[in-house]
Protein backbone atom coordinates (compact mmCIF):
# COMPACT_ATOMS: atom_id res chain seq x y z
CA UNK A 1 0.00 0.00 0.00
CA UNK A 2 2.73 2.56 0.84
CA UNK A 3 4.39 1.88 -2.51
CA UNK A 4 1.16 2.45 -4.38
CA UNK A 5 0.53 5.68 -2.51
CA UNK A 6 4.02 6.93 -3.26
CA UNK A 7 3.46 6.29 -6.96
CA UNK A 8 0.27 8.35 -6.91
CA UNK A 9 2.03 11.10 -5.02
CA UNK A 10 4.59 11.32 -7.83
CA UNK A 11 1.88 11.63 -10.48
CA UNK A 12 -0.42 13.86 -8.43
CA UNK A 13 -2.42 15.72 -11.08
CA UNK A 14 -3.83 18.17 -8.55
CA UNK A 15 -0.45 19.95 -8.47
CA UNK A 16 -1.08 21.28 -11.98
CA UNK A 17 -3.42 24.00 -13.15
CA UNK A 18 -6.58 23.20 -15.11
CA UNK A 19 -5.13 24.73 -18.28
CA UNK A 20 -2.06 22.48 -18.13
CA UNK A 21 -4.20 19.41 -17.49
CA UNK A 22 -6.52 19.86 -20.46
CA UNK A 23 -3.88 21.14 -22.90
CA UNK A 24 -2.19 17.78 -23.58
CA UNK A 25 -5.35 15.72 -24.35
CA UNK A 26 -6.77 18.53 -26.47
CA UNK A 27 -3.57 18.71 -28.53
CA UNK A 28 -3.58 14.94 -29.06
CA UNK A 29 -7.27 15.05 -30.00
CA UNK A 30 -6.52 17.80 -32.53
CA UNK A 31 -3.69 15.73 -34.04
CA UNK A 32 -6.00 12.70 -34.21
CA UNK A 33 -8.67 14.69 -36.01
CA UNK A 34 -5.99 15.94 -38.40
CA UNK A 35 -5.00 12.31 -39.07
CA UNK A 36 -8.62 11.36 -39.80
CA UNK A 37 -9.01 14.39 -42.08
CA UNK A 38 -5.85 13.48 -44.00
CA UNK A 39 -7.08 9.90 -44.43
CA UNK A 40 -10.48 11.16 -45.56
CA UNK A 41 -8.89 13.37 -48.21
CA UNK A 42 -6.53 10.57 -49.30
CA UNK A 43 -8.89 7.61 -49.65
CA UNK A 44 -12.35 9.23 -49.31
CA UNK A 45 -12.89 7.59 -45.93
CA UNK A 46 -11.67 8.53 -42.42
CA UNK A 47 -10.44 4.97 -41.90
CA UNK A 48 -9.27 2.20 -44.24
CA UNK A 49 -12.15 -0.16 -44.95
CA UNK A 50 -11.68 -3.89 -44.65
CA UNK A 51 -13.17 -6.61 -46.79
CA UNK A 52 -16.39 -6.62 -44.75
CA UNK A 53 -17.18 -3.04 -45.79
CA UNK A 54 -15.72 -2.61 -49.28
CA UNK A 55 -16.53 -6.03 -50.72
CA UNK A 56 -14.27 -8.54 -52.42
CA UNK A 57 -13.43 -12.24 -52.44
CA UNK A 58 -11.95 -14.39 -49.68
CA UNK A 59 -10.39 -17.67 -50.80
CA UNK A 60 -9.34 -20.42 -48.40
CA UNK A 61 -6.91 -23.04 -49.70
CA UNK A 62 -4.58 -25.71 -48.34
CA UNK A 63 -1.01 -25.23 -49.57
CA UNK A 64 2.59 -25.26 -48.41
CA UNK A 65 3.50 -22.31 -50.64
CA UNK A 66 5.00 -19.23 -49.02
CA UNK A 67 3.28 -15.87 -49.00
CA UNK A 68 5.72 -14.64 -51.68
CA UNK A 69 4.90 -17.58 -53.94
CA UNK A 70 1.16 -17.06 -53.48
CA UNK A 71 1.53 -13.34 -54.19
CA UNK A 72 3.38 -14.13 -57.40
CA UNK A 73 0.80 -16.73 -58.46
CA UNK A 74 -2.12 -14.32 -58.02
CA UNK A 75 -0.30 -11.18 -59.20
CA UNK A 76 -2.84 -10.62 -61.98
CA UNK A 77 -5.62 -10.11 -59.43
CA UNK A 78 -6.19 -7.40 -56.78
CA UNK A 79 -4.68 -9.48 -54.00
CA UNK A 80 -4.86 -8.24 -50.41
CA UNK A 81 -3.44 -9.76 -47.18
CA UNK A 82 -2.64 -13.48 -46.95
CA UNK A 83 -3.30 -14.98 -43.53
CA UNK A 84 -2.88 -18.30 -41.75
CA UNK A 85 -6.22 -19.64 -40.57
CA UNK A 86 -4.76 -21.76 -37.77
CA UNK A 87 -5.20 -25.14 -39.48
CA UNK A 88 -2.21 -26.94 -40.93
CA UNK A 89 -1.08 -25.33 -44.21
CA UNK A 90 -4.44 -23.56 -44.60
CA UNK A 91 -4.26 -20.02 -45.98
CA UNK A 92 -6.86 -17.30 -46.36
CA UNK A 93 -6.30 -14.95 -49.31
CA UNK A 94 -8.27 -11.75 -49.76
CA UNK A 95 -8.92 -10.12 -53.14
CA UNK A 96 -10.41 -6.72 -53.80
CA UNK A 97 -13.52 -6.19 -55.94
CA UNK A 98 -13.12 -7.55 -59.48
CA UNK A 99 -15.15 -7.96 -62.65
CA UNK A 100 -17.06 -11.14 -63.51
CA UNK A 101 -14.50 -12.28 -66.13
CA UNK A 102 -11.73 -11.87 -63.53
CA UNK A 103 -13.74 -13.93 -61.05
CA UNK A 104 -14.19 -16.69 -63.63
CA UNK A 105 -10.46 -16.68 -64.40
CA UNK A 106 -9.65 -16.82 -60.68
CA UNK A 107 -11.97 -19.79 -60.15
CA UNK A 108 -10.37 -21.59 -63.10
CA UNK A 109 -6.90 -20.96 -61.66
CA UNK A 110 -7.96 -22.24 -58.24
CA UNK A 111 -9.39 -25.43 -59.72
CA UNK A 112 -6.27 -26.13 -61.76
CA UNK A 113 -3.77 -25.31 -59.02
CA UNK A 114 -5.47 -26.60 -55.87
CA UNK A 115 -8.51 -28.67 -56.80
CA UNK A 116 -10.50 -28.00 -53.64
CA UNK A 117 -10.95 -24.53 -52.22
CA UNK A 118 -13.46 -22.37 -50.39
CA UNK A 119 -14.56 -19.06 -51.92
CA UNK A 120 -16.58 -16.32 -50.25
CA UNK A 121 -17.78 -13.45 -52.43
CA UNK A 122 -18.82 -10.23 -50.66
CA UNK A 123 -20.76 -7.82 -52.84
CA UNK A 124 -19.72 -4.14 -52.67
CA UNK A 125 -23.42 -3.29 -52.19
CA UNK A 126 -23.57 -5.62 -49.21
CA UNK A 127 -20.41 -3.98 -47.87
CA UNK A 128 -21.99 -0.53 -48.16
CA UNK A 129 -25.02 -1.77 -46.24
CA UNK A 130 -22.72 -3.11 -43.51
CA UNK A 131 -21.03 0.31 -43.40
CA UNK A 132 -24.37 1.99 -42.76
CA UNK A 133 -25.29 -0.55 -40.10
CA UNK A 134 -21.92 -0.15 -38.36
CA UNK A 135 -22.19 3.65 -38.31
CA UNK A 136 -25.77 3.38 -37.06
CA UNK A 137 -24.72 0.99 -34.28
CA UNK A 138 -21.96 3.32 -33.06
CA UNK A 139 -24.28 6.36 -33.14
CA UNK A 140 -27.05 4.53 -31.27
CA UNK A 141 -24.63 3.21 -28.64
CA UNK A 142 -23.11 6.64 -28.14
CA UNK A 143 -26.54 8.31 -27.95
CA UNK A 144 -27.81 5.82 -25.36
CA UNK A 145 -24.64 6.33 -23.33
CA UNK A 146 -25.18 10.10 -23.44
CA UNK A 147 -28.79 9.73 -22.28
CA UNK A 148 -27.75 7.55 -19.34
CA UNK A 149 -25.01 10.01 -18.34
CA UNK A 150 -27.37 12.99 -18.47
CA UNK A 151 -30.01 11.06 -16.50
CA UNK A 152 -27.44 10.08 -13.86
CA UNK A 153 -25.95 13.52 -13.21
CA UNK A 154 -28.65 15.92 -14.49
CA UNK A 155 -25.99 18.60 -14.87
CA UNK A 156 -24.88 19.80 -18.27
CA UNK A 157 -21.15 20.45 -17.93
CA UNK A 158 -20.15 17.25 -16.01
CA UNK A 159 -22.27 15.13 -18.36
CA UNK A 160 -20.77 16.80 -21.43
CA UNK A 161 -17.28 16.26 -20.00
CA UNK A 162 -17.91 12.50 -19.72
CA UNK A 163 -19.33 12.33 -23.24
CA UNK A 164 -16.50 14.42 -24.68
CA UNK A 165 -13.88 12.19 -23.03
CA UNK A 166 -15.52 9.06 -24.49
CA UNK A 167 -15.68 10.73 -27.92
CA UNK A 168 -11.98 11.60 -27.67
CA UNK A 169 -11.12 7.99 -26.77
CA UNK A 170 -12.81 6.71 -29.92
CA UNK A 171 -11.28 9.37 -32.18
CA UNK A 172 -7.76 8.67 -30.85
CA UNK A 173 -8.25 4.90 -31.23
CA UNK A 174 -9.37 5.30 -34.87
CA UNK A 175 -6.46 7.66 -35.56
CA UNK A 176 -4.07 5.04 -34.18
CA UNK A 177 -5.65 2.50 -36.53
CA UNK A 178 -4.92 4.85 -39.43
CA UNK A 179 -1.35 5.39 -38.22
CA UNK A 180 -0.51 1.67 -38.32
CA UNK A 181 -2.59 0.90 -41.43
CA UNK A 182 -5.23 -1.20 -39.67
CA UNK A 183 -8.48 -1.68 -41.56
CA UNK A 184 -11.98 -1.23 -40.20
CA UNK A 185 -13.72 -4.59 -39.96
CA UNK A 186 -16.64 -6.06 -38.07
CA UNK A 187 -14.16 -7.02 -35.33
CA UNK A 188 -12.79 -3.50 -34.93
CA UNK A 189 -16.31 -2.03 -34.95
CA UNK A 190 -17.13 -4.39 -32.07
CA UNK A 191 -14.01 -3.15 -30.28
CA UNK A 192 -15.09 0.49 -30.72
CA UNK A 193 -18.51 -0.36 -29.28
CA UNK A 194 -16.83 -2.04 -26.31
CA UNK A 195 -14.63 1.01 -25.92
CA UNK A 196 -17.67 3.20 -25.27
CA UNK A 197 -18.40 1.13 -22.17
CA UNK A 198 -14.77 1.04 -21.05
CA UNK A 199 -14.46 4.80 -21.54
CA UNK A 200 -17.27 5.92 -19.26
CA UNK A 201 -16.69 3.75 -16.19
CA UNK A 202 -13.74 5.69 -14.78
CA UNK A 203 -15.29 8.99 -15.92
CA UNK A 204 -18.46 8.20 -13.99
CA UNK A 205 -16.39 7.18 -10.96
CA UNK A 206 -14.55 10.52 -11.05
CA UNK A 207 -17.71 12.57 -11.64
CA UNK A 208 -19.62 10.81 -8.86
CA UNK A 209 -16.79 11.41 -6.37
CA UNK A 210 -16.51 15.10 -7.20
CA UNK A 211 -20.22 15.94 -7.35
CA UNK A 212 -21.76 13.77 -4.66
CA UNK A 213 -19.11 13.42 -1.96
CA UNK A 214 -18.12 16.08 0.54
CA UNK A 215 -14.57 17.21 1.16
CA UNK A 216 -11.65 18.91 -0.49
CA UNK A 217 -11.81 18.87 -4.30
CA UNK A 218 -8.19 17.83 -4.78
CA UNK A 219 -8.47 15.06 -2.20
CA UNK A 220 -11.57 13.69 -3.94
CA UNK A 221 -9.71 13.70 -7.27
CA UNK A 222 -6.76 11.81 -5.74
CA UNK A 223 -9.00 9.19 -4.12
CA UNK A 224 -10.94 8.62 -7.34
CA UNK A 225 -7.70 8.39 -9.32
CA UNK A 226 -6.32 5.64 -7.08
CA UNK A 227 -9.35 3.48 -7.79
CA UNK A 228 -9.88 4.47 -11.41
CA UNK A 229 -6.29 4.00 -12.56
CA UNK A 230 -6.19 0.55 -10.97
CA UNK A 231 -9.44 -0.37 -12.75
CA UNK A 232 -8.20 0.75 -16.16
CA UNK A 233 -4.74 -0.75 -15.62
CA UNK A 234 -6.31 -4.12 -14.84
CA UNK A 235 -8.26 -3.96 -18.10
CA UNK A 236 -5.11 -2.97 -20.03
CA UNK A 237 -3.17 -5.93 -18.62
CA UNK A 238 -5.97 -8.36 -19.51
CA UNK A 239 -6.37 -6.99 -23.04
CA UNK A 240 -2.61 -6.98 -23.56
CA UNK A 241 -2.49 -10.65 -22.59
CA UNK A 242 -5.15 -11.37 -25.22
CA UNK A 243 -3.11 -9.45 -27.79
CA UNK A 244 0.06 -11.44 -27.01
CA UNK A 245 -1.72 -14.80 -27.15
CA UNK A 246 -3.58 -14.00 -30.38
CA UNK A 247 -0.68 -12.44 -32.28
CA UNK A 248 2.65 -13.75 -31.01
CA UNK A 249 2.28 -17.11 -29.30
CA UNK A 250 2.54 -19.04 -32.58
CA UNK A 251 6.12 -17.78 -32.92
CA UNK A 252 7.17 -19.82 -29.88
CA UNK A 253 5.12 -22.95 -30.53
CA UNK A 254 3.71 -24.54 -33.67
CA UNK A 255 0.74 -25.78 -31.63
CA UNK A 256 -0.69 -22.26 -31.64
CA UNK A 257 -1.93 -20.15 -34.54
CA UNK A 258 -2.57 -16.40 -34.83
CA UNK A 259 -6.15 -15.28 -34.21
CA UNK A 260 -6.65 -12.12 -36.32
CA UNK A 261 -10.07 -11.22 -34.90
CA UNK A 262 -8.90 -11.27 -31.27
CA UNK A 263 -5.68 -9.51 -32.24
CA UNK A 264 -7.55 -6.65 -33.93
CA UNK A 265 -10.09 -6.29 -31.11
CA UNK A 266 -7.42 -6.26 -28.40
CA UNK A 267 -5.22 -3.79 -30.28
CA UNK A 268 -8.06 -1.29 -30.73
CA UNK A 269 -8.98 -1.67 -27.06
CA UNK A 270 -5.38 -1.03 -26.05
CA UNK A 271 -5.34 2.19 -28.08
CA UNK A 272 -8.63 3.30 -26.52
CA UNK A 273 -7.77 2.35 -22.94
CA UNK A 274 -4.44 4.18 -23.06
CA UNK A 275 -6.28 7.22 -24.41
CA UNK A 276 -8.87 6.80 -21.66
CA UNK A 277 -6.23 7.14 -18.94
CA UNK A 278 -5.21 10.49 -20.40
CA UNK A 279 -8.70 11.78 -21.15
CA UNK A 280 -10.16 10.81 -17.77
CA UNK A 281 -7.42 12.04 -15.46
CA UNK A 282 -6.27 15.07 -17.45
CA UNK A 283 -9.16 16.27 -19.60
CA UNK A 284 -12.21 15.22 -17.58
CA UNK A 285 -10.55 15.81 -14.21
CA UNK A 286 -9.47 19.28 -15.31
CA UNK A 287 -12.95 20.25 -16.54
CA UNK A 288 -14.60 18.91 -13.39
CA UNK A 289 -12.12 20.67 -11.10
CA UNK A 290 -12.85 23.95 -12.85
CA UNK A 291 -16.61 23.34 -12.64
CA UNK A 292 -16.66 22.36 -8.94
CA UNK A 293 -14.33 25.17 -7.87
CA UNK A 294 -16.34 27.73 -9.82
CA UNK A 295 -19.56 26.43 -8.30
CA UNK A 296 -18.13 26.60 -4.78
CA UNK A 297 -16.76 30.10 -5.31
CA UNK A 298 -20.23 31.27 -6.35
CA UNK A 299 -21.84 29.57 -3.38
CA UNK A 300 -19.39 30.49 -0.62
CA UNK A 301 -17.33 33.34 -2.03
CA UNK A 302 -19.22 36.06 -0.24
CA UNK A 303 -19.07 34.12 3.03
CA UNK A 304 -15.31 33.70 3.03
CA UNK A 305 -14.98 30.06 2.06
CA UNK A 306 -11.90 28.73 0.34
CA UNK A 307 -11.71 26.33 -2.55
CA UNK A 308 -12.52 22.80 -1.39
CA UNK A 309 -14.91 23.82 1.38
CA UNK A 310 -12.46 25.06 4.06
CA UNK A 311 -13.76 28.11 5.89
CA UNK A 312 -11.58 31.14 6.38
CA UNK A 313 -11.03 32.31 9.90
CA UNK A 314 -12.89 35.54 10.42
CA UNK A 315 -12.61 38.07 13.21
CA UNK A 316 -15.00 37.63 16.05
CA UNK A 317 -17.02 40.63 17.00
Amino acid sequence: MPERESVFEKIDITKYSVKKLVAVPLIILFLSLAMLTYTQLSIDSPVRLGMDFKGGIIVTIITDETNEELTARFAAYPIAPIRDTGSANERSIEFGPMSEPQKDDLITLLKEAYGSYELRDISPLFGEELQRQAVRAVIIAFTLMAIVVFAAFRTVIPALAVIFAAFSDIVIAVACMDAIGMELSLATVAALLMLIGYSVDSDILLTTNLLRKKGDVNEKVRNAMKTGVMMTSTSIVAVFAIFIVSSSLHVFSSHFAPIPILRDISLVLLFGLMADLMNTWLLNAGILRWYVEKKERKRYGKRGVKRGGEKKKGKKK
